[in-house]
């Protein structure tokens, strides 16, 4: 698996999570998964280079915003998904720093197109 680029998923959903790392593996990449915050900051503390970070809002307090701002510190590029439309979470998402916001259900083809751009950068 050397070599492949890492793809870490953040979601408090483990059936998604599961599902996407299969996609993501299938498509030549390193999938990385985690359920918590304590799991996102362990993993953020290693020495691994993540390429693309997914964070998927759904059922996270407002602390997953500090974690997005730790992402941005660590140079790490990071789509969000949101369960739903909100200009809202547009406007915090971009604050971010993220390079977009994706709402649910996600649109499989243009976001395998979405993440081959980002980690091709």
């Amino acid at each position: 698996m050397h070599g492949k680029p890492i793809i870490l998923n953040v979601s408090s959903n483990r059936r998604n999570l599961e599902l996407l790392a299969q996609l993501l593996e299938r498509e030549g990449y390193q999938a990385h998964s985690v359920e918590s915050l304590e799991a996102l900051d362990q993993l953020l503390s290693g020495a691994e280079k993540v390429s693309l970070a997914l964070v998927d809002l759904t059922d996270f307090d407002k602390s997953i915003w500090d974690r997005c701002e730790r992402l941005r510190n660590a140079k790490i590029p990071f789509l969000v998904i949101s369960p739903q439309q909100s200009a809202n979470v547009q406007r915090q998402t971009l604050a971010q720093g993220a390079r977009g916001m994706l709402v649910k259900p996600l649109v499989m083809k243009e976001f395998l197109q979405l993440i081959r751009g980002l980690v091709a950068e």
